[in-house]
Formats: structure tokens, C-alpha cells, sequence
């Protein structure tokens, strides 16, 4: 399945990648993007293209942030209608929901979560199917814009508590102190952004929920919605629940509201079944954490999920068809 999303996400990148004296038409035909996508936003084009030309322009312009570059770029209104929406909730809570609920209109491949702990919230950004290979600028894209969404809508003065990414420290981080306010921790479990939990419930000063409410209905004229499937639902509580080491098929069922066999009756009737997807989000999971040097296997064996390091040989060998150590080295 190829995720698709909004060309709107290339907003910038020609004046950028011109600034840094690369040629960005260029630069896309290689990528498999279409020229026509660096100057119209609504073209529908395959995410990973999207994030095989950001990694292209950071490698032939010698910067390993221009992603972020490219993030201080975006405002508020490149989401269309759903930034709208978002501005006018009246708490933050309710503007992030609105945007995480309208994510799949901006990029099918992409889903934020806001998962809180204790006085604390984590937005948590997830790419579906793109490889670490291709995940890094993007990542650093949509976490920055996500950041500067959050001041649009609060306030320039507000910066997040932490910045979570998994890969690893960039050689200069002049651009992430710039954009965040802060400096990020890098090698972490998880990408995204932390915050208070206080900060989600105060009152928004400048929201107007009756607008809101009028630009709703007219997206929801010209999108009426996408159907999730079972499958992608399972995904995400996989992705959740693998570094718990409780990612099992009756806990994913449970979250779900359902016994364990209409699960998979479920699962079956879209042609999948849940091993087939365990096994998919630990590939991507695993392959994600092989790349990073400084990542030992045995924390690489329990952010997958496994009981212990010799389950994680077994499954490596079976998936992947040679151990951990091996595809490591063989891809340094």
C-alpha cells in the first residue's frame, strides 16, 4: 500500500533548496516527485518520494537539519481548512485532537498521537512504511512544524518541555535551538514533543468555536471521511504497545472493545492477519534502531517487544533472514 499525502508539504523547499544552491527541480525528478508538486499544495503525491527528496537536498547540501530549515518555513495556515479548525478550539487539547483527527488529509503515512503521564504529555509523531532511510528529515519536518503549529495557536513565547527524536545528534544544532527554544534529546524511544498537561486544558483567549464548527462542516463536505481500516487501527496499538512487552493479539483486542477471535475474523476479512502485522511493525522498529550505531541489541531486543534476547535472535533470523549483529554490520 503506497501513503499518499498533500503536496502542501513541499511548501518552501524550492526557495530553500535554492538558498543552499541546489537546483530543486532537479533535485525532485530524481526524487520520483513531480515538478508541478514545489508549486501547487494540493497534489497528492507517494510520502515516500516526499521523504526520499528531503534526504537528497540535506545530502547535496551538506546539512543534516533541512528538514527543520524547511520547517521554519510553515505556517499555520499550509494545514488549509484543518489549521483553521485547530485555531479556534478553545483549549490546545482540542486543536491538537482536530489536527491529529484531520492528519490523514495533510499525509496518509503520518499519525500524531498525545499520550499523557502524569503531569505531562507526550505528542508523539509516527511515520507508517518509511525507513529510517528516509525518515530523518521528515521527522525533523513535521516535529518542527508541529512546534511551530503550537505557537500559532498559543503563542510565539511558548516552547515545549522536551524534543524527543530517535535518530542521532546532527553535527551542529544551531537550527534546533533556533526552532524549539531548547536543545533536543536525541537517541531517544520516540518522536516528538513534550509539554504539561496544564498547558492542554487552559483556555484559548483568541478561539471562536462557532467558526469552528462552520469550517468542520465544509471540510466535511469535501472530505467525507476516510474509512480506517481494522488493520490500521491495529498498527497503531501495536506501535504503542511493542516496547511494553505486552504487544499480544487478546491486549490488542481488548483495547478494541472485542474478543480475540472477531479480531481476527476482522483482520481476516481485509485480508491480513495480526502475526503479519507483529511482524511488519517490528521489521520497521528493528531495521529503524540497526542504523543507529550506538544502539546496543539488547535495547534494540526490548523496544521490539521480545521476552529475550534469544526470541529476538529467532525472530530476526526468521524475519529478516540473518541475525541482528549480521544485517548491522553487513549495512554499515
Amino acid at each position: 500500500m503506497t501513503e499518499m499525502g498533500r503536496s502542501a508539504g513541499l511548501t518552501g523547499f524550492a526557495d530553500l533548496a535554492r538558498s543552499l544552491g541546489l537546483d530543486p527541480y532537479r533535485l525532485a525528478a530524481k526524487a520520483g516527485v513531480p515538478v508541478s508538486a514545489l508549486t501547487s499544495p494540493d497534489l497528492k503525491i507517494p510520502a515516500a518520494s516526499v521523504g526520499r527528496l528531503l534526504e537528497r537536498a540535506a545530502r547535496a547540501a551538506g546539512v543534516d537539519d533541512f528538514g527543520l530549515r524547511l520547517a521554519e518555513k510553515r505556517r499555520l495556515s499550509n494545514m488549509g481548512p484543518v489549521g483553521l479548525i485547530a485555531r479556534d478550539q478553545p483549549t490546545l487539547r482540542k486543536a491538537l485532537e482536530v489536527m491529529a483527527q484531520y492528519q490523514w488529509m495533510q499525509s496518509e503515512a503520518l499519525s500524531v498521537t498525545i499520550e499523557a503521564a502524569s503531569d505531562i504529555a507526550i505528542l508523539q509523531i509516527r511515520f507508517r512504511r518509511l525507513g529510517a532511510d528516509l525518515a530523518r528529515q521528515a521527522t525533523e519536518l513535521c516535529v518542527g512544524v508541529l512546534c511551530r503549529n503550537i505557537r500559532a495557536i498559543v503563542g510565539e513565547t511558548w516552547r515545549p518541555q522536551a524534543v524527543l527524536f530517535r535518530h542521532g545528534r546532527p553535527a551542529s544544532d544551531a537550527t534546533h535551538r533556533r526552532v524549539f527554544g531548547l536543545m533536543p534529546q536525541f537517541n531517544q524511544d520516540l518522536d516528538g514533543l513534550v509539554l504539561r498537561n496544564a498547558e492542554l486544558d487552559a483556555p484559548l483567549a483568541a478561539s471562536d468555536p462557532v467558526m469552528a464548527r462552520e469550517v468542520e462542516r465544509y471540510i466535511s463536505l469535501l472530505a467525507p471521511g476516510r474509512s480506517r481500516s481494522v488493520a490500521d487501527r491495529v498498527e497503531e496499538l501495536i506501535v504503542l504497545l511493542l516496547p511494553t512487552g505486552t504487544c499480544t493479539a487478546q491486549r490488542v483486542s481488548r483495547h478494541l472493545g472485542v474478543d480475540r477471535r472477531t479480531l481476527h475474523r476482522w483482520l481476516a476479512a481485509e485480508g491480513v492477519s495480526f502475526s503479519d502485522i507483529l511482524d511488519e511493525k517490528r521489521r520497521e522498529l528493528v531495521l529503524f534502531h540497526l542504523g543507529e550505531a550506538q544502539r546496543s541489541l539488547a535495547a534494540i531486543s526490548d523496544l521490539a517487544g521480545f521476552a529475550s534476547p534469544s526470541s529476538f535472535s529467532h525472530w530476526c533470523r526468521r524475519v529478516l533472514g540473518r541475525s541482528a549483529r549480521d544485517h548491522r554490520v553487513s549495512a554499515a
